[in-house]
C-alpha cells in the first residue's frame, strides 16, 4: 500500500472500552445515556484544524482505486484509511472538475460498493458499505444547506434515504418511506385518493410541510366536502435516487409552506444508472405487495457520447386498496373491510445532458406522473347518519380519482471563479399538476330517485426560477462560504365543481324515467376566485469556519402577492339574493425569515450543534375567499379576508457521536407558532356546520428525539451484527385554548437487530407506539353521536425484512410486515376523521375500517445491467 494511504489507526485501550461503553448505555437506556462521556472527551479535547470550506480541482483518470486515493491525497491533504484487502482489484471512475472533497471522493467511489466514514476533520476511513439500515455510512444532504454537506456536520436534523434504501425496505409509497422514522408520519387510511395524505413533521402537517422534486415543489392539498378532498401524494418512489427530511422551519432556504419543514426528492440521473467504466446502463424491477395486491414493473436505461448522456424511465404499479385489519365487507357504519378500489399508476422520467466542460452541465428533464383509481364507497351507502342510525339517502356510491403532474425542467450548472462567484447554478421548471374527481351516486331523498354525478377539479400550474451561486474566501482566521440566489415563482390555481342528476323513479321534480332532475343540478361552479401568486425571493448563507466552530448565519426576503380572479364559476357560489359579499382585492405580503446555526466539534468524536429558525406560511385562496353551503345537511364554508400568516419560531440543539464502533444523535427542540390558520374551524351541531378559517394566536411544541448504532463486534459479537434505535417525544398545546395539538403523534419508538454481509442481510424491526391520550375533543363531530375522539390503544409490531444480492447484479429484497399480526390503529390515520365537514355525515367509518393491514409481505427483484 501506498505511504500516503495510512492503515486504520488503532485507539488506546482505554479509549476504545469509553466508546464500547458509551454506546452499550445508549442502546441499552433508549440512547439516552452519554452525559459523562461527553464530559469527559470535553475535557480532553485538543484544538482541530480549520477545515477547508474551498473547492478544489480534480483531473484524476479512472485508474486503480488505490491510486485515484493518491491523487486525491496528493490535491487535498487528506488522510485516508483503506484496509489492503479493501483496495485489491477494485476501479475508480475517476473525477475531474471543482468540487468539494467530498463530493469528489462519492465520484471516486461511485461503484465500488465502499464509503467513506470520518475520523476527524480531513481524516477519512474507507468501509464496506452495509446495508440501507446503517446509521454510521457517511451520508450527504443538499436540502439542509443548499450545499453538498455531510449530515453530521449541519446544525439541524435531517434524513436521507437513497436508492439502496428503497429497494431493501420495499418502499411503494410514502407511506412507507417513514415507516420506520419516529417524528415523522403519513397519515389518511379509509380516505379517497389511496388512504395516503402528506407528511405530519414533529406535530406539523399538511401544506405546512414542504413537499418538493427536483426544487419544484408539488401542490397543496385541498378540502371541500366529500366529493373534493385531494391528496399530495403525486410521486412514485421509482424515480427516486434520494429523499431529505428536515425537520423543522426552512423558510430561510425554501420560504413559505417550508414552516414546518421540507421533504425532497432528487430524480435519478444517469450517472446512477450507468456503472464505472461503461457508457450504456439499465435497471430493471418487477415486485409484489400483499398488502393492496400490487404488481410493479420499472425499466430504466442510460447512456453516454462523448459529452452527452441520456435516462429513460418508465414504471407501472397496478393494485387493488390497501387492507384493513378489518374483514366485514358490508355497507355503511358495518363495513370494516378497505373500500374496494383498482389503482393503475404510471410514471416517466426523461433526462437529457451535456457535459460541455469540467464541472460545467446543461440538462433537460421531462417526467409526468399518473395515479387513476376506481373506487366503490360502500361506507357510504344508507348514509346521512345521525347518532348511528342510517337515514338512508345514499343507496351507492362510485368515484373515481385521476392524479396527474407534469414537469419540463431545464438546468445549468458551471464553474464561474471569479470575484463573485466560484459555482453558479440555475433551474426554470414549468409544471402543471391537478386531481380530477368523478362521483356516481343513487340519491334518494325520500321525494325522489336520482342517480347524481359529481365532478370537481383542482390545478395548479407553475414558473419557477431558481438560482444560486457560491463563493468560499478567508477573513483572518475564519473560512466562508457564501451562499446566495434567487427564487421567483408564479403559480396559477383554478378548481370547480359540476354535476346533474337523472331520475330513476318518477317524483318530485321528476316526471318521467331518464329526465334530468333540476334539484339535482349543480352548475359549474368554483369555491374560490382562481388567484394568481407570485413571489420574488433573495437569500444568503454563509458559512464560517474558525477552529472547532462553524457558523451558519442566514436571511431570506419574501415577496407575495395574491390576486384573485373572480370568475362566472366562482359567483356561481355567491348567495342568488344579491347579499353575497366579493372581494377581488389584492393580498400582499412581506417577509424576512432569518436562520442562525452553529456546531461545535468537542473532540474527534463529539459535535454539539443548536439553532435559531423561523418560518411562515401565507393563507390559501380558499381559507382567504373560498365560500360553500349545502341547505341539504347545513354544511357551510364561510370566507375570512383578514387572515394573517402563519409564522414560527425554532429553537433546536443537540448533541452527535461518531465512533468506529457506532453512533448516536440526540436532538431537543422548541417551536412557538403564531396566528395558526385552522382552515376547519367548526361551529358544533348537524343543524348548522359553518367552516370558516381562523387564526389560532398561539401555539407550542416541544420535544426530543434520540436515534444510535451499535455494531454489535465491537462486544466480540460477529461481524455484520448491529443493532440500532430511535424515539421520538413531542408535546403540543394550543395556548389560546390550553387544549392539546391533534396532530401531535404518541411517543414512539423503533429498535432493530440487523446483520449484514456483503451479499446478504436481514434486519428484525420492533416499533412501539405509546397510547393517545391527549388529544382535543372541541370540534369533533361523530356519526355515532358520541362527544369524544377515538384514543388510538399504544401497541407493538414487528417487521422483518432481508436481502440477498443473487449474483453482482441482481438483488432480491423481501420483507415480512406486522410479523404477528396485530390489529392496531396510527393516530394520523383516525385523527379528526369526522370533524371535517360531510365526512362526519357522508363518508363514516367504522373504526376498523380504518386499521392498519395485518400480517403482509412484499417482495423485489432487481437487476442492474
Amino acid at each position: 500500500m501506498s505511504s500516503r494511504l495510512n492503515s486504520r489507526s488503532s485507539s488506546s485501550s482505554r479509549q476504545v472500552r469509553l466508546q464500547n461503553c458509551t454506546l452499550s448505555l445508549l442502546t441499552a437506556a433508549i440512547l439516552l445515556a452519554g452525559a459523562a462521556p461527553v464530559l469527559a472527551a470535553t475535557a480532553g479535547a485538543k484544538a482541530l484544524p480549520a477545515r477547508n470550506m474551498g473547492d478544489y480541482s480534480f483531473a484524476i483518470d479512472q485508474q486503480p482505486l488505490v491510486s485515484a486515493l493518491n491523487a486525491f491525497t496528493a490535491v487535498t491533504g487528506w488522510q485516508v484509511g483503506l484496509p489492503a484487502e479493501l483496495g485489491e482489484g477494485i476501479a475508480s471512475p475517476g473525477v475531474r472538475g471543482s468540487l468539494p472533497p467530498e463530493k469528489a471522493l462519492d465520484r471516486l467511489l461511485m461503484g465500488t460498493n465502499l464509503s467513506y466514514r470520518k475520523l476527524g476533520a480531513n481524516n477519512i476511513v474507507l468501509e464496506k458499505r452495509g446495508s440501507g439500515g446503517a446509521l454510521n455510512l457517511q451520508q450527504v444532504t443538499i436540502s439542509a444547506t443548499r450545499q453538498e454537506q455531510d449530515v453530521s456536520s449541519v446544525p439541524s436534523t435531517v434524513t436521507v434515504h437513497d436508492r439502496q434504501d428503497l429497494d431493501r425496505n420495499n418502499v411503494n409509497t410514502i407511506k412507507d418511506l417513514v415507516r420506520y422514522e419516529p417524528g415523522v408520519s403519513v397519515g389518511g387510511a379509509g380516505q379517497r385518493g389511496g388512504g395516503i395524505s402528506g407528511y405530519n413533521i414533529r406535530g406539523i402537517d399538511g401544506d405546512r410541510i414542504l413537499t418538493q422534486v427536483d426544487g419544484v415543489e408539488i401542490p397543496n392539498g385541498f378540502f371541500n366536502g366529500p366529493y373534493a378532498k385531494t391528496q399530495r401524494n403525486y410521486v412514485d418512489p421509482e424515480i427516486i435516487k434520494r429523499v431529505e427530511i428536515l425537520r423543522g422551519p426552512a423558510s430561510v432556504l425554501y420560504g413559505s409552506n417550508a414552516i414546518g419543514g421540507a421533504v425532497s426528492y432528487f430524480t435519478l440521473d444517469p450517472d446512477d444508472i450507468i456503472k464505472p467504466g461503461k457508457d450504456v446502463g439499465a435497471r430493471l424491477k418487477t415486485g409484489y405487495s400483499s398488502a393492496d395486491d400490487s404488481w410493479l414493473k420499472s425499466a430504466t436505461v442510460a447512456g453516454r457520447s462523448g459529452q452527452f448522456d441520456g435516462l429513460l424511465h418508465f414504471s407501472q404499479r397496478d393494485g387493488h386498496e390497501t387492507d384493513s385489519y378489518g374483514s366485514h365487507n358490508g355497507t355503511g357504519l358495518a363495513r370494516t373491510a378497505a373500500n374496494p378500489e383498482d389503482v393503475r399508476t404510471s410514471n416517466v422520467l426523461a433526462k437529457a445532458g451535456w457535459n460541455y466542460a469540467d464541472d460545467a452541465r446543461l440538462g433537460l428533464t421531462y417526467e409526468k406522473y399518473k395515479d387513476d383509481r376506481d373506487t366503490n364507497q360502500k361506507s357510504a351507502v344508507g348514509g346521512p347518519f345521525n347518532a348511528g342510525q342510517p337515514l338512508g339517502m345514499y343507496r351507492s356510491r362510485t368515484g373515481n380519482d385521476t392524479i396527474t403532474r407534469e414537469r419540463f425542467g431545464l438546468d445549468n450548472h458551471f464553474v464561474l471563479d471569479s470575484l463573485l462567484a466560484d459555482h453558479v447554478k440555475w433551474s426554470l421548471n414549468y409544471q402543471i399538476a391537478k386531481t380530477d374527481q368523478s362521483t356516481l351516486e343513487n340519491y334518494f331523498p325520500f321525494s325522489r330517485n336520482v342517480m347524481r354525478s359529481r365532478e370537481t377539479l383542482y390545478q395548479e400550474k407553475q414558473w419557477v426560477f431558481d438560482a444560486q451561486a457560491d463563493k468560499a474566501f478567508a477573513i483572518g482566521e475564519t473560512e466562508h462560504l457564501l451562499t446566495y440566489g434567487t427564487t421567483i415563482k408564479q403559480e396559477k390555481v383554478t378548481g370547480s365543481r359540476s354535476g346533474s342528476g337523472t331520475c330513476l323513479a318518477v317524483g318530485r321534480g321528476c316526471a318521467a324515467v331518464g329526465a334530468i332532475s333540476p334539484s339535482d343540478v349543480l352548475k359549474k361552479s368554483s369555491d374560490f376566485p382562481d388567484p394568481t401568486i407570485n413571489t420574488y425571493s433573495l437569500f444568503a448563507q454563509d458559512q464560517i469556519s474558525w477552529n472547532q466552530w462553524t457558523f451558519l448565519p442566514g436571511l431570506r426576503y419574501d415577496y407575495t402577492q395574491l390576486k384573485p380572479h373572480i370568475t362566472q364559476e366562482f359567483l356561481n357560489t355567491v348567495a342568488a339574493d344579491g347579499n353575497g359579499e366579493v372581494s377581488d382585492q389584492n393580498k400582499t405580503w412581506h417577509r424576512v425569515s432569518p436562520k442562525f446555526g452553529l456546531t461545535y466539534a468537542l473532540s474527534d468524536q463529539y459535535t454539539w450543534y443548536g439553532q435559531y429558525a423561523e418560518g411562515f406560511r401565507t393563507p390559501t385562496a380558499k381559507a382567504l375567499y373560498g365560500r360553500f353551503e349545502n341547505t341539504t345537511t347545513g354544511y357551510r364554508v364561510a370566507p375570512n379576508s383578514n387572515l394573517k400568516p402563519e409564522k414560527s419560531q425554532s429553537y433546536e440543539t443537540g448533541l452527535r457521536g461518531n465512533f468506529e464502533s457506532g453512533n448516536f444523535d440526540v436532538a431537543v427542540f422548541y417551536n412557538k407558532y403564531r396566528d395558526f390558520i385552522n382552515e376547519d374551524a367548526v361551529t358544533p351541531g348537524y343543524d348548522e356546520l359553518t367552516f370558516q378559517s381562523n387564526n389560532i394566536k398561539h401555539a407550542t411544541i416541544k420535544g426530543v428525539e434520540v436515534k444510535g448504532r451499535l455494531n454489535l463486534d465491537a462486544l466480540g459479537a460477529p461481524q455484520g451484527l448491529y443493532t440500532q434505535g430511535s424515539v421520538a417525544y413531542a408535546y403540543g398545546r394550543n395556548n389560546d385554548t390550553g387544549e392539546p395539538l391533534n396532530a401531535v403523534n404518541p411517543l414512539t419508538g423503533v429498535f432493530g437487530l440487523g446483520y449484514d454481509q456483503d451479499n446478504y442481510g436481514a434486519l428484525l424491526s420492533w416499533t412501539l407506539v405509546k397510547k393517545k391520550d391527549r388529544v382535543d375533543s372541541s370540534s369533533f363531530k361523530t356519526p355515532d353521536g358520541t362527544s369524544s375522539q377515538f384514543k388510538t390503544p399504544g401497541y407493538g409490531v414487528l417487521d422483518l425484512t432481508g436481502f440477498y444480492k443473487v449474483s453482482d447484479d441482481v438483488t432480491v429484497s423481501a420483507g415480512i410486515y406486522n410479523l404477528a399480526d396485530k390489529k392496531y390503529w396510527l393516530w394520523d390515520d383516525v385523527r379528526g376523521y369526522d370533524s371535517v365537514g360531510e365526512a362526519a355525515v357522508l363518508s363514516p367509518a367504522n373504526l376498523d375500517r380504518l386499521t392498519q393491514p395485518g400480517r403482509n409481505f412484499a417482495v423485489n427483484l432487481i437487476w442492474d445491467i
